[in-house]
């Protein structure tokens, strides 16, 4: 069962360490987040993305809803699964050991369209409707997401979105404490703000 967006994550996530990009002209800029929010029997928690990679081509000219050529014509991010960091140490080796880390090291997004929603078009903000492949633990789904796009000055974008998961899905156990007493919640959220400028 899954409902609209990751928010990309499959999973609490802020970037507050390593974010690069690799574009033919734009670059991720450090102020970029991502994180991933989850609930248990005894709290909530958030894991932070410390760490992520993205290999992106954008088409400004066509984010208009007028224009028929795709605005992303490619999109791959790469998270790292030991990039994941809840503040405990002790959390994040059962995040880890949920996630499979040994075998499947990284979380990956492939967009595989975008298109500029009908009427949300401005000068200075769109609503773009994504699909893409989610691989997670080494399973792989279609997702289908919004994301909030905007210009916020000159050569500099916004993209926001969300996308709630059940982890599940991914033949993902939720992590686990005191013997299976304290139990992570099956559905948890991805999601991000990424801000891009022109190079």
């Amino acid at each position: 069962m899954k409902s609209l967006l990751l928010s990309l994550l499959l999973f609490l996530f802020v970037f507050s360490g390593s974010v690069t990009a690799q574009s033919s002209n734009y670059e991720l800029l450090e102020k970029s987040t991502m994180q991933v929010d989850g609930t248990s029997t005894i709290h909530d928690w958030t894991a932070d993305v410390e760490e992520i990679n993205i290999d992106v081509d954008f088409n400004t000219s066509a984010l208009t809803a007028e224009s028929e050529e795709n605005p992303v014509p490619s999109l791959t991010l790469t998270v790292p699964v030991e990039s994941l960091e809840s503040g405990k140490g002790r959390m994040n080796g059962k995040i880890y050991d949920a996630l499979k880390k040994d075998d499947h090291p990284n979380i990956t997004f492939e967009l595989s369209s975008a298109e500029v929603s009908e009427g949300s078009s401005s000068a200075s903000s769109f609503t773009l409707n994504t699909t893409g492949t989610l691989t997670i633990a080494g399973v792989s789904e279609e997702i289908n997401f919004p994301v909030e796009g905007s210009v916020i000055e000159d050569g500099v974008y916004t993209f926001t979105g969300s996308y709630e998961l059940n982890m599940e899905d991914y033949e993902v156990d939720p992590p686990s404490a005191m013997f299976g007493t304290i139990k992570s919640g099956e559905m948890v959220t991805i999601s991000f703000e990424l801000f891009f400028s022109e190079q």
